[in-house]
């Protein structure tokens, strides 16, 4: 190159190019030769599928999903409410693993649920898995994550007076019951 410096070029199976310049020819050299040695292999990601957005994946992703109709209306509103408008425009590759807490923090100051939250942590956290599967990522920046406690509520039992209104309700053949 003019600059003085020795590039290197690699193409995938794909036929996608890949170039890299170094200071020395040795350098570029071995840059080659390792990529293709991974590529050869199978064990190379393409690197730049970190750079497509999370709505790019999440479009993806939730065209490849096998669930139940009413499930799938849940979650298109958690994710339209909670996920969307926080993480659309992120580079899969630039989310970390602090921002996916930073984010979670955000709900709860926002006042969202705990359950709202954790379904929408599942989603996302979903979703980063299947970027990892198809080596979009290295790995899941959803690991490690506190959440917030869901609140068990106890259970509630009727008062004497309010089982006994319910017994003088009922036909005489199911009172024994």
């Amino acid at each position: 190159m003019k600059s003085g410096k020795w590039q290197a070029t690699v193409r995938n199976r794909a036929g996608d190019r890949f170039s890299e310049s170094f200071p020395l020819k040795a350098q570029a050299r071995a840059w080659g030769i390792e990529l293709e040695t991974q590529f050869a292999r199978g064990g190379m990601r393409d690197p730049r599928a970190g750079e497509t957005t999370f709505r790019e994946w999440h479009d993806r992703w939730w065209n490849a999903r096998i669930v139940e109709p009413h499930t799938l209306r849940g979650d298109a509103s958690s994710i339209k409410n909670h996920v969307m408008p926080y993480w659309a425009d992120w580079e899969m590759r630039a989310v970390t693993r602090m921002d996916v807490q930073s984010w979670i923090r955000t709900l709860v100051e926002k006042g969202t649920g705990a359950s709202a939250i954790k379904r929408a942590y599942n989603l996302t956290s979903s979703i980063m898995r299947a970027a990892v599967d198809d080596d979009v990522l290295a790995v899941t920046p959803c690991r490690s994550i506190d959440l917030p406690q869901i609140a068990v509520k106890p259970p509630q039992w009727f008062t004497l007076d309010q089982a006994q209104s319910i017994l003088d309700e009922l036909p005489a053949a199911w009172r024994t019951m």
